[in-house]
């Protein structure tokens, strides 16, 4: 009786053994990529844009592609672009198109060696002769900055002179009366159509930072109430629109509200990004070896998010939430930067291992790379189309295709 026991005992376990359902992970198939060879003016694509009549834009490194399903199209500075590194793109309610360096442009150089020779020549040598700063040499050294607005024929540029806090624009947003805020080096620039008006986001007096660290504004991020959320070199701020009030965040340890001589070290903000819950997330720049440089907010506590294989980065400079609610993140990880030197020359070297990109599904990371089919693990940032279909900008070209979310 007991061996008929233990032998039923042992079938039903085994049975439920077998029907126990199989944990899908999610696939990313991508379709195709787009290069040089197909008509973009380089490989090395940092944003994608999707304007309201469907034609697909690219900002590169090297000019802006349009493309229309059929036919390419390229413009750089010669075209009246202000810059030929692009690395926002957006498109206001009367459908013009606005170009940006964006926060991007400011990762390019990682990886390339900084040749520090000039500090073992004695200072006596060193030309140090003062800049020429008469508006005919300004003309003809400095190339045409700002941001470059396209209205279907001809761009325009608006820089300082017109208003803008500063030439460098890191981000843009539009509120729900229409107005562009543009995220400066300088502050924050709102556009009404006719005239700029400026923020400046000065914080407080630190031990370790600077008050004007706050103003090199990189990212914006509106909540549900209305109100701003700036990220800085320094951390993140509130800006309360109605009563034009600051708050200061530093980002470590717990994101507390930062108080008058306060200690707290740089923070490198790259991106914020609300998600469906209200939470918000940032990303920072970084040389962590344990965190990602992905945070989250809840309200209430800061949430920092380890390295691992499924997030394997610790500089996130792109955040994107699909229409889904998965949230997309772009980056590296970097490592601690080396010193090459030669009879000839000193440089110091900054080491970079590109990280792919990784996706959050509410629950859980994973991260996708070239053996999941994408041209590169260089991924500078993801843009979703109105078919749904996902656009990965990589410095191997454009890649395109669909996210097979996991099933249980």
């Amino acid at each position: 009786m007991k061996k008929r026991l233990y032998l039923m005992i042992l079938t039903a376990f085994l049975w439920l053994s077998w029907v126990v359902p199989v944990v899908h992970t999610a696939e990313l198939k991508i379709e195709k990529t787009l290069t040089q060879a197909d008509g973009l003016v380089s490989n090395t694509v940092l944003t994608i844009f999707q304007d309201s009549h469907g034609t697909m834009w690219f900002g590169t490194t090297d000019g802006l592609t349009r493309y229309d399903g059929e036919n390419f199209r390229t413009f750089t500075t010669e075209d009246g672009l202000s810059r030929n590194t692009i690395g926002r793109i957006f498109e206001d309610p009367q459908g013009m198109l606005w170009f940006a360096d964006g926060v991007l442009s400011h990762f390019l150089e990682r990886g390339k060696p900084m040749d520090m020779s000039w500090m073992e020549t004695p200072l006596s040598e060193l030309d140090v002769t003062m800049y020429d700063e008469t508006p005919e040499r300004i003309t003809r050294s400095i190339p045409l900055k700002g941001v470059s607005r396209y209205d279907g024929e001809k761009f325009k540029v608006f820089t300082t002179a017109d208003g803008l806090a500063r030439d460098t624009v890191k981000d843009i947003f539009e509120d729900e009366t229409g107005t562009l805020w543009f995220a400066t080096s300088s502050g924050v620039s709102r556009y009404d159509g006719e005239k700029f008006n400026n923020i400046i986001v000065n914080g407080p007096i630190g031990m370790d930072v600077l008050p004007d660290w706050w103003n090199q504004i990189t990212a914006l991020a509106r909540d549900t109430a209305g109100n701003f959320w700036f990220g800085s070199t320094a951390g993140v701020t509130y800006y309360n629109v109605q009563k034009s009030h600051f708050r200061y965040f530093a980002v470590d340890p717990d994101f507390s509200p930062f108080q008058e001589m306060g200690k707290t070290g740089t923070a490198n903000i790259t991106d914020l990004q609300f998600d469906r819950k209200e939470n918000l997330w940032m990303s920072r720049e970084g040389m962590d070896e344990e965190n990602s440089g992905i945070r989250r907010y809840d309200g209430k506590k800061l949430t920092i998010f380890p390295q691992s294989e499924a997030l394997p980065m610790n500089s996130v400079d792109n955040i994107m939430q699909d229409s889904s609610g998965n949230l997309w993140f772009t980056g590296v990880k970097n490592l601690r930067p080396t010193i090459n030197e030669t009879e000839e020359s000193v440089s110091m070297v900054y080491n970079v291992v590109n990280a792919g990109v990784s996706v959050y599904n509410g629950e859980t990371f994973q991260n996708f790379n070239t053996d999941d089919g994408l041209p590169s693990n260089r991924v500078w940032s993801v843009f979703e189309d109105s078919s749904g279909n996902l656009w990965f900008a990589t410095d191997a070209g454009a890649a395109v295709g669909l996210y097979l979310s996991s099933e249980k």
